[in-house]
């Protein structure tokens, strides 16, 4: 990480709580700082030998903090070169790591869509047999119990049932 801090004191980001907002606690973090637009900034990157600003940052309305270093260096990558984890990159105890442990990836509704249909035909197709006349014998019913509790499963990630 570069050590010279070049931006004007309190030009760039708001000096008078410095760690309220997780924008800040990443703006005072960076070197040669430099606002672009409203909740836009420009920097070195720290997770690379940067000769020039390659890190955009953004704040979103939500107050997280968005990061894009344009020759591809990741969030984590950033994030640990500053010494801060990706929860300071969130607002409140909502994403702290503390309160709810690690971070997940963002949950992706098509998986869990994709999930229970694929248990849904699982069971369409035990009971299309059973009504066939076949018997239900142990392995179909473990399997059966197995595709409600994923359906399950996927149906609490989403929010829905619990």
């Amino acid at each position: 990480m570069q050590t010279q801090k070049n931006r004007p004191a309190g030009a760039v980001y708001d000096n008078a709580r410095p760690y309220d907002k997780p924008i800040n606690k990443v703006l005072q973090s960076l070197d040669s700082v430099k606002k672009t637009a409203p909740d836009r900034w420009m920097a070195k990157c720290p997770a690379h030998n940067d000769r020039r600003p390659s890190l955009s940052i953004r704040e979103a309305e939500d107050g997280k903090v968005l990061l894009k270093c344009w020759s591809g260096c990741g969030a984590a990558e950033i994030v640990n070169a500053l010494g801060l984890s990706l929860a300071d990159l969130f607002p409140g105890d909502r994403y702290s790591v503390t309160n709810t442990g690690p971070m997940r990836r963002p949950f992706d509704y098509r998986d869990a869509l994709q999930g229970i249909a694929h248990e849904a035909t699982v069971a369409r197709l035990i009971v299309e047999a059973v009504n066939a006349g076949q018997e239900m014998n142990a392995d179909s019913l473990d399997r059966l119990a197995l595709a409600e509790e994923r359906i399950s499963d996927a149906l609490q990630a989403a929010g829905g049932v619990q």
